[in-house]
């Protein structure tokens, strides 16, 4: 009889996520189910660009190659609006090695998305955006993603992602000595097609705050073109 009970329960179990599952599907209209599914917040992998970032004035174009060697992949264009000299070219390979290799990394993954906080802000007959935040296992991984919103852009023709807006909910102090008063990061994408997936274009970050008693902050602008698939 209690062997029977259990069975029983573990079926209700079963049928209620199944359910709920389907439910949860059911409501995520065709064009978002689209979107997420083929969203990468970064340049994809095998693919070349170039990339023009610009921070507090000062202009930098350079060139990625995933091809190449690790030492090799990041060349320097460009430096404060002229074509990088041979002192400015050791000085730029000196501090890449000092970085992570590879292209630059977005600061979320889509996995980290959690759709069940999903929600229409608005729409008309082209767009949708909807608000979200991140799952509790990416916060756990990376502190700050608890303490951002996500607004999500998305093209319902084409069903992509246009354009995501991570902003800081409230203050937040990482460490001791630093509070973080505002946080706003965008980025835009341009449209898939048949020779190319969708692509980062330009994008920002703006922050402000204060480390100790020092007010701080800093705006950076990024621009991405010629982008060359290899293999």
């Amino acid at each position: 009889m209690e062997r029977r009970r259990r069975f029983l329960w573990r079926l209700i179990a079963v049928a209620v996520v199944t359910f709920s599952t389907a439910h949860a599907r059911a409501a995520i209209p065709d064009y978002l189910h689209d979107a997420l599914a083929h969203f990468i917040p970064e340049v994809p992998p095998h693919w070349a660009f170039s990339l023009t970032t610009v921070q507090e004035g000062r202009r930098t174009s350079e060139h990625f190659d995933p091809s190449k060697s690790p030492t090799e992949q990041w060349s320097l264009l460009e430096t404060e609006g002229r074509k990088a000299t041979s002192k400015d070219i050791e000085k730029y390979f000196r501090y890449k090695a000092r970085q992570a290799p590879g292209p630059i990394k977005a600061t979320f993954h889509k996995d980290d998305i959690e759709p069940g906080t999903l929600q229409l802000i608005r729409e008309n007959a082209d767009h949708a955006v909807y608000h979200c935040t991140f799952r509790e296992v990416a916060s756990n991984g990376d502190k700050m993603l608890a303490h951002l919103g996500l607004l999500l852009t998305i093209n319902k023709h084409l069903g992509y992602v246009e354009r995501y807006c991570m902003t800081l909910d409230a203050p937040y102090s990482p460490v001791f000595s630093v509070k973080m008063n505002e946080l706003v990061v965008t980025m835009e994408f341009s449209p898939p097609d048949a020779t190319h997936p969708s692509l980062p274009v330009r994008g920002s970050s703006h922050f402000s705050g204060r480390i100790f008693l020092i007010p701080t902050g800093e705006n950076i602008t990024y621009r991405y073109f010629d982008f060359t698939p290899v293999r």
